[in-house]
């Protein structure tokens, strides 16, 4: 159990094929991803994967039964999922990049996808599967849901908790009553301030020589594997 909290439980059907159990996934498809599950061991580390952050929204309207909700309450609730991850495994769910802006803290390469000023790989990706409408975003086609297969159960039931207990309040509740009192948030008089993963890890209450050696870690296999 200890190694499978290292790993963070990236890749439910990695781990059920190493445990002999049934999988979500085909037998062809689980096998070609074999070959990261021994990095994912090494460090529970993965880059940033638009098809995941996709699936991690998904995860969340399905949860909450809804085909559309306001970008500032679903970027709230990814990153208190993250948050919540962070705390539990050592690592984010998204792989995003966090900045503190004036409602909060943010998802930075969601909130570009969102503004439509993401790189255009990332972008005509995301224009498939969802729309904005006003300060809301909308699925445009609903097989995105196929994508939540992106996560590892471990990842679902953490969603799963922030949008039990979060998912009832509406955007302002979320900002003046939650993310404006998370310890690791600055305000940033009207601008955007980087927010480290050391920041959040020491706002948990992570002690130094754990962050030391995740974010070593980190930094290891992003430069190998960037």
């Amino acid at each position: 159990f200890i190694v499978l909290k290292r790993a963070n439980l990236y890749n439910t059907q990695c781990l059920a094929v190493v445990f002999g159990l049934s999988a979500r996934k085909g037998v062809y498809e689980i096998e070609s991803e074999l070959c990261i599950f021994s990095l994912q061991l090494d460090g529970g580390i993965m880059l940033f994967n638009v098809e995941k952050l996709m699936g991690i929204i998904a995860c969340i309207m399905k949860r909450m039964d809804v085909k559309s909700i306001n970008y500032m309450k679903v970027i709230k609730l990814m990153y208190l999922s993250d948050r919540l991850h962070i705390d539990k495994y050592d690592s984010s769910i998204s792989n995003d990049e966090y900045y503190s802006m004036p409602h909060g803290p943010v998802l930075s390469r969601l909130y570009n996808l969102i503004m439509n000023e993401s790189c255009d790989k990332f972008q005509k990706e995301w224009d498939k599967f969802f729309l904005r409408d006003g300060y809301d975003i909308a699925i445009r086609d609903t097989s995105v849901n196929e994508k939540i297969l992106e996560l590892s159960r471990a990842e679902e039931n953490t969603i799963g908790e922030i949008v039990d207990k979060y998912g009832r309040m509406d955007k302002w509740d979320l900002v003046n009553n939650v993310a404006h009192k998370l310890p690791e948030w600055e305000d940033p008089q009207g601008s955007s301030i980087p927010l480290p993963l050391r920041k959040i890890m020491e706002a948990l209450g992570k002690d130094k020589k754990e962050i030391d050696t995740v974010l070593a870690e980190r930094e290891i296999y992003e430069k190998e594997f960037a």
